[in-house]
């Protein structure tokens, strides 16, 4: 039985999703086959059943749609978004290779999909994080997208992701040894740096390197994981 954590624990997982509605399929230039392919490749696939394995007791919220049809953890604004200089701003217009999957969208078009998707989901995180701890759970791949502005950096197998104000740095201090007595290759802010302000008590950004994830079951690697994760500190 895994450790069941107290309910101030809420984690957001915004890109486990692959589901485009139907209605919104005609945005894109390439079939719906290819489209569906490119909305598992980019999302974090099996990150809210995880959630729901090692923090059973937690609130988790997650993005009711694919990350490429609207990506809840981008800034709304693509003037303070860096992933919108290669097409993958909150509305994504690129797929993972760089290449052009969507039809110009209007600004009467993207008004309705930030209120039809982003704005109520952050409304939903940031009532579920008020006086809790945030975990913020991603996985991502083992080497480099050619659309990733900071390619370059290690590509540990957890990732912790803070940001001053936001993250106690003996949480961090705490998670880095936790991980590291799993067995797990740690780094701070590589690839992927910061975590999300929703109003929180603390946070951190958790992100696991896919090749470690394994298959939701029996597999030795998602068992695992899922201990580990199960047995995070949390302070």
């Amino acid at each position: 039985m895994h450790n069941k954590f107290p309910l101030e624990i809420c984690v957001h997982v915004p890109h486990a999703s692959t589901a485009i509605p139907d209605v919104l399929r005609g945005d894109f230039l390439i079939t719906h086959n290819k489209l569906d392919a490119e909305a598992r490749i980019s999302a974090d696939l099996y990150s809210d059943l995880l959630a729901k394995e090692a923090w059973q007791n937690a609130r988790i919220v997650d993005a009711k749609v694919s990350r490429i049809v609207v990506d809840v953890e981008r800034y709304p604004d693509d003037a303070k978004e860096e992933m919108s200089k290669v097409g993958r701003g909150v509305i994504y217009e690129c797929d993972h290779k760089g290449q052009r999957i969507r039809n110009v969208i209007t600004s009467e078009k993207r008004e309705k999909l930030l209120n039809d998707f982003y704005y109520p989901h952050w409304e939903r995180l940031r009532a579920a994080a008020k006086d809790k701890i945030l975990i913020d759970l991603h996985t991502y791949p083992l080497k480099p997208w050619v659309v990733e502005l900071h390619s370059l950096g290690t590509r540990p197998e957890i990732d912790i992701g803070f940001s001053a104000g936001l993250t106690p740095m003996r949480w961090v201090n705490n998670l880095t040894a936790h991980f590291k007595n799993m067995g797990y290759t740690v780094g701070h802010n590589t690839p992927y740096v910061g975590v999300i302000d929703a109003g929180a008590n603390a946070s951190v950004m958790i992100e696991i390197r896919r090749d470690i994830v394994g298959v939701p079951g029996a597999d030795p690697l998602w068992q695992r994981l899922v201990n580990a994760l199960s047995k995070m500190p949390m302070g």
